[in-house]
């Protein structure tokens, strides 16, 4: 069945009013954990009677819950130790464990190594440091205990089985951070339902079997917050083809994927679309596509043009490249079918956000971590709630950075947008391009222009005059170095390159730009090199 995933605050929400009507469902969780590690010991131990039980003891809830499962443990024969990482514990759950012949062992009191040691020996670890609740991850001395539990896991030969109480420790429930140092699990029960941290993709390692022990607050639960399938659903939503089906009755998926630069991507969509049982894949590409369609996949069509009314769904982005690849894009994502966007349909769909436009619900996207973070970066930047004074990033994005003419202000390679919303160039500005397309990277300290004080530019100012700092037409220089530049740029060019003047090359090399090479600079005229001298003596270029 689709299991159903739910955040920490959704648990705590749902659990509250049972917790203030007095009902024992600390009892109840309990006893569904000693069930699984009674379980689980009889695969790794043989049984438990004998068998070596080690409970990392918390200060909350999940202490309370590891000290009543140990209990249960002791009783049925077991020798049950219980760490406790924390000077507080749960009263009554020790009182319990006590009660039924179980040990003691404070990490501040009796040391680490004898905590490791008897964890080392161990047949089976239960994790209850840190529950739903936990964030930060864990601290000083229980992370030096799980460090020393980790680095002996490496050299042993014999490792314990480990259970963790509702999540591992160290695990954000909700959104499957790791903090600090997180004891993998080969087991984590959970109460009631599982938490997204527990399914989210980044813990999976550290989460290890998901069993769920219902406490009787199911039916007061929410509507989940994510929807995870497991295997035994798939057969039941996977179409299957039946006798009399053909090509057109089990569906015509079109692919805008693929490019000579990026031949293999295509015939992965290619291949993926074939797999999952569609009965004809169009696509489109150049020719060192097609030859390699033509090897590994001959059933694959190939049409200049893949038409929105010749196929019923869509698989669009992936490795495509160029202005023709974009318009096939965007005419699959307006057709109104379903699309399952990757890559550069992805960059789509972050500026058609950025502008307010919603994805059709029918729209499926498929990123790896760095385009889902570039994409949501780039939609909220752009958003109209968000204006120009976003914090940056810490990450670059993917694509190549594209600032607006007019203002230095992002905007993503899939938005129509051809200007952003920020303040106009006040008209009294002289340079002929404040900003250019390619401009400095938009997270870098802005400096403001000398005459035009809200335009953002990442380059410094010069101290006087109206040098913007950039590499395009203006007058940084005095009128004497433009008109010698001027001069010196109608002279003969030598080389394959357009040269440049002294004047403009002494401007760069002053200003550390990178100087152009020998074969793509003009001869020097006499009187350019004269008025370079006189116009780096008169100071008109001072130092940053």
């Amino acid at each position: 069945m689709v299991l159903n995933a739910y955040t920490a605050r959704q648990i705590r929400d749902a659990e509250k009013p049972h917790l203030d009507a007095g009902e024992p469902l600390m009892d109840v969780a309990a006893r569904g954990l000693a069930e699984a590690a009674v379980r689980l010991l009889r695969e790794r131990a043989g049984g438990v009677g004998g068998a070596d039980v080690v409970l990392l003891v918390g200060s909350g809830n999940n202490g309370g819950d590891a000290l009543h499962a140990g209990a249960a443990l002791s009783s049925r024969g077991a020798r049950v130790t219980a760490v406790l990482t924390a000077p507080r514990h749960h009263s009554e759950g020790m009182a319990a464990l006590r009660g039924a012949g179980g040990a003691v062992l404070d990490l501040a009191e009796d040391g680490e190594a004898a905590c490791l040691e008897a964890a080392a020996a161990a047949d089976l670890l239960v994790d209850g440091i840190l529950g739903t609740g936990g964030s930060g991850g864990l601290r000083e001395p229980a992370a030096g205990l799980v460090r020393g539990l980790l680095a002996g896991r490496d050299d042993a030969r014999r490792t314990p089985a480990v259970i963790a109480c509702d999540v591992p420790s160290g695990l954000d429930a909700t959104t499957g951070r790791l903090s600090g140092p997180v004891l993998p699990a080969d087991l984590t029960v959970t109460f009631a339902a599982p938490t997204t941290g527990l399914v989210a993709p980044a813990s999976a390692s550290a989460v290890g079997r998901i069993e769920t022990v219902p406490i009787g607050i199911e039916d007061d639960l929410p509507e989940p917050s994510a929807l995870v399938l497991e295997d035994a659903d798939l057969p039941g939503v996977w179409p299957a083809p039946g006798e009399g089906d053909h090509k057109y009755t089990r569906g015509v998926v079109g692919t805008v994927a693929g490019s000579d630069a990026f031949p293999g991507a295509g015939l992965m969509c290619v291949r993926a679309a074939i797999n999952a049982g569609a009965g004809m894949v169009r696509y489109t590409g150049g020719a060192a596509l097609a030859g390699l369609m033509a090897l590994e996949c001959p059933e694959a069509v190939r049409s200049e043009h893949v038409g929105a009314d010749r196929v019923q769904a869509w698989a669009v982005g992936s490795g495509a490249t160029g202005g023709a690849a974009e318009r096939e894009i965007r005419a699959a994502l307006d057709s109104g079918l379903p699309v399952v966007a990757d890559a550069a349909a992805i960059q789509i769909l972050a500026g058609a956000a950025g502008e307010g436009e919603r994805a059709r619900a029918s729209v499926v996207m498929t990123p790896h971590a760095g385009e889902l973070a570039s994409a949501l970066e780039w939609a909220v930047r752009l958003s109209p709630a968000a204006g120009n004074g976003c914090a940056p990033p810490p990450w670059r994005p993917a694509w190549p950075r594209r600032t607006c003419r007019r203002t230095a202000s992002p905007t993503a390679p899939g938005s129509r947008r051809r200007r952003c919303r920020g303040p106009a160039r006040p008209a009294r500005c002289s340079a002929a391009r404040c900003c250019s397309r390619a401009g400095p990277p938009w997270w870098r300290a802005p400096a403001s222009c000398s005459r035009t004080p809200g335009a953002a530019r990442g380059w410094p100012r010069p101290a006087r005059g109206h040098a913007h700092g950039h590499a395009g037409r203006g007058r940084g220089l005095s009128s004497g170095a433009g008109r010698a530049r001027r001069r010196a740029g109608r002279r003969r060019r030598v080389g394959p390159g357009r040269g440049r003047g002294a004047a403009a090359a002494a401007r760069d090399q002053h200003r550390g730009a990178r100087a152009p090479p020998a074969h793509a600079r003009r001869l020097p005229h006499p009187g350019a090199a004269r008025a370079a001298a006189r116009t780096l003596s008169r100071g008109s270029l001072r130092g940053h």
